[in-house]
């Protein structure tokens, strides 16, 4: 049997990994930073790069600024006691996804100048997201970012209002209502949209087998957006596969008290219920809270687990919560080893870590190159859509550009990509997975297959 991402079985106490998990989600969220409709209509009245440009923001004759965040891990795994695999010199790795661009037509003939920005992970809040994307949009002026590690929901609303372009590598999942709210600026070229993956991932699960003789619990972030792709996706799906849940609870993650507190009534519920099997809504690392949680309270429920859930995490800190967990895999270097997969694997992929080895890191793995892989898909689908259609550099430009590259759009972080009509996501196809107890790893069942919409 192939082997998936292995874990180190030594981790911190339960306590201590939980108080860092919550403020790694929720912390500094009191800053006195003004709020995200203020930050957006200031973002938003900057005015756009002079100098013979599109009208856009960071758009000139010549050149196109184009953001970058730069994700500083450090102190987050130093606080929850883990280790993320190196990712090498990020500066020179963008520098060089920046060269081949330009060396390949650039955007629209234009010069793209990539602005890289650092972000602390350990900090991530609503205050500090919006301080980085005042810093892009009002200081830098760019006519794009690539996010990385932005998990508040109201950033975004930041970024479209100051009319900037965000392609999006965050593992933050949001459905096709959310996407068409922020039209024509908000995209995820290596992601698939939720509410499709949700609907496939029951049936997949059903199909599977992890539904048999199960009492199933759902737990979610509550929000909308959540509660939306529970209604209008997975209900369905689970009637539909003949599964009626015991239970099905939403947590208020505002702030660490009530995420805290909805984490441990969750817990005791399912518990006290003999719920044996949760399925986690929403990602924005639920499922790892909710993993740490219970094992505080000896609590091994079965979790149905798909990318947006890091199983990679859950491997390598909650082992005996990952028994026998299933789910579906979008993006092999967050779920499985390259035993599984090999790598490099598709052209996409084989042309994208070329480019970064340019930089002088070697990357002997995938998961030393996930993140500069999505890198790479956001940077050449800029470049590739503005070849289909020529300037002006504008957001509305691009979407036209994408909606002319449809199948022809290939990424280099996932197992099958494509924009189908009308989507602002580039994943079309997931893998099933299943923890391995044995080798403490995920591996993959089946073909690619792709998503059907309903």
């Amino acid at each position: 049997m192939g082997s998936g991402v292995r874990g180190d079985h030594r981790h911190r106490p339960f306590a201590v990994l939980v108080a860092g998990l919550v403020v790694a989600a929720v912390a500094l969220s009191g800053c006195g930073v003004k709020p995200s409709a203020e930050l957006a209509a200031e973002a938003g009245s900057a005015p756009a790069e002079a100098g013979g440009g599109d009208g856009a923001p960071g758009v000139s004759a010549t050149e196109v600024k184009v953001g970058f965040v730069d994700l500083r891990t450090e102190k987050l795994q130093s606080t929850l006691g883990f280790k993320l695999p190196p990712s090498g010199d990020v500066a020179k790795q963008i520098d060089e996804i920046a060269k081949e661009v330009n060396a390949t037509g650039g955007i629209a003939g234009k010069k793209m100048v990539p602005v890289i920005r650092p972000f602390e992970a350990l900090t991530d809040s609503q205050a500090t997201e919006e301080r980085l994307c005042k810093a892009f949009t009002q200081d830098d002026k760019v006519f794009a970012v690539v996010l990385q590690g932005q998990f508040q929901s109201t950033v975004r609303s930041c970024y479209s209002q100051a009319d900037t372009l965000m392609l999006d590598t965050t593992a933050f999942p949001l459905d096709q209502q959310s996407f068409e709210s922020y039209e024509p600026y908000l995209w995820q070229p290596s992601y698939p949209e939720y509410g499709l993956l949700n609907a496939a991932m029951v049936q997949d699960l059903a199909d599977g087998g992890f539904f048999r003789r199960a009492k199933l619990g759902v737990v979610g972030i509550d929000n909308d957006q959540n509660r939306r792709v529970y209604e209008e996706q997975i209900g369905p799906a689970l009637k539909k596969a003949g599964i009626t849940p015991a239970d099905v609870r939403w947590i208020d993650g505002s702030n660490s008290s009530t995420l805290q507190t909805g984490q441990d009534q969750a817990v005791l519920a399912f518990k006290g219920e003999g719920v044996d099997r949760l399925f986690v809504v929403g990602g924005s690392r639920l499922a790892s809270f909710m993993m740490a949680t219970a094992q505080k309270q000896q609590y091994f429920p079965r979790f149905a687990l798909s990318t947006w859930d890091s199983p990679d995490f859950g491997i390598r800190n909650y082992p005996k919560s990952m028994v026998g967990a299933q789910g579906v895999s979008v993006m092999p270097g967050f779920d499985v080893a390259d035993e599984e997969y090999p790598f490099p694997n598709s052209d996409a992929e084989k042309d994208c870590v070329k480019v970064l080895r340019r930089s002088g890191d070697d990357l002997p793995t995938r998961a030393n190159a996930r993140n500069q892989l999505m890198w790479c898909d956001a940077a050449f689908v800029l470049r590739d859509a503005f070849k289909e259609v020529g300037g002006p550099v504008t957001a509305e430009r691009f979407q036209e550009g994408v909606a002319a590259l449809g199948d022809g759009y290939e990424s280099a972080a996932i197992y099958s990509s494509g924009f189908e009509k009308g989507a602002f996501t580039g994943g079309t196809g997931f893998r099933r997975m299943k923890y391995e107890e044995s080798c403490n790893c995920m591996v993959l069942e089946g073909p690619t297959r792709t998503f059907e919409a309903p």
